[in-house]
């Protein structure tokens, strides 16, 4: 039932002319209101956000590179927001994890490949198979592919995000 055909049977009578105009305009109206209401709903929530993600991306800080999926934008998102703080290797260990990447993370030491007291602050974060992002249907938008390649830049993005800005971190593939 829409809003007009409400408010039509808020009167004992059928009302013609300029007042059935009127209960049409205003019922569509309220039938855009609640539209938008319900849209605000999805939208107070990073993991079904679409129109707002920018807004929550630039709230929590990051920068989503070019062809990131809506998927992988709204886990950043996520991720970053369940982040407490924390320095530790396990720490970082943990956010992988939450987003479903199994890591192990290695500090380097010093003066291994020539970088001399500079390669003191790198640490090397392995993984292994990362598969693909399939197009999910009130998670993807139009227009993007059904099957999207590997979704590392996800946990590559949110390292680089949160970690000490005088560090390097090195990704490995196996």
């Amino acid at each position: 039932m829409t809003h007009a055909d409400a408010l039509k049977l808020l009167f004992p009578i059928d009302l013609g002319g300029v007042f059935a105009d009127d209960i049409e305009l205003e019922g569509k109206q309220l039938d855009d209101a609640q539209a938008s209401a319900e849209l605000l709903l999805c939208e107070m929530l990073p993991q079904s956000a679409d129109i707002t993600i920018s807004d929550w991306e630039r709230v929590c800080g990051l920068t989503p590179a070019v062809g990131d999926l809506l998927q992988v934008r709204q886990n950043r998102v996520l991720a970053r927001l369940r982040t407490h703080g924390g320095l530790s290797l396990a720490y970082f260990q943990e956010i992988a994890l939450s987003m479903g990447y199994t890591v192990t993370i290695e500090e380097l030491l010093p003066n291994t490949d020539g970088l001399g007291n500079e390669g003191i602050f790198r640490w090397r974060v392995t993984t292994s198979g990362i598969g693909p992002v399939y197009f999910r249907a009130g998670r993807s938008r139009a227009g993007n592919r059904l099957v999207e390649g590997d979704i590392i830049n996800s946990l590559e993005g949110i390292f680089t995000d949160i970690k000490p800005a005088h560090t390097q971190v090195i990704f490995v593939y196996i």
